[in-house]
């Protein structure tokens, strides 16, 4: 049987900055790999959607 906990947080204030930056981060990377792959997709429609793994590769430059 799987049993969830729920818990709710209160961060401090530069934790909030800290949180906030992190989705931020997280948004853009989200977006360019979205972008990425719809330009793949658009400029040769018979390649494979690459898999996570590959997509995990491709995060090294965006650093």
């Amino acid at each position: 049987m799987l049993t969830g906990i729920k818990l709710r947080l209160y961060p401090n204030q530069t934790q909030i900055g800290q949180l906030w930056q992190m989705f931020g981060n997280d948004r853009f990377v989200w977006n360019r790999m979205l972008d990425m792959m719809n330009e793949r997709y658009k400029n040769n429609k018979d390649l494979p959607f690459l898999t996570k793994f590959k997509l995990n590769y491709l995060l090294k430059p965006l650093k």
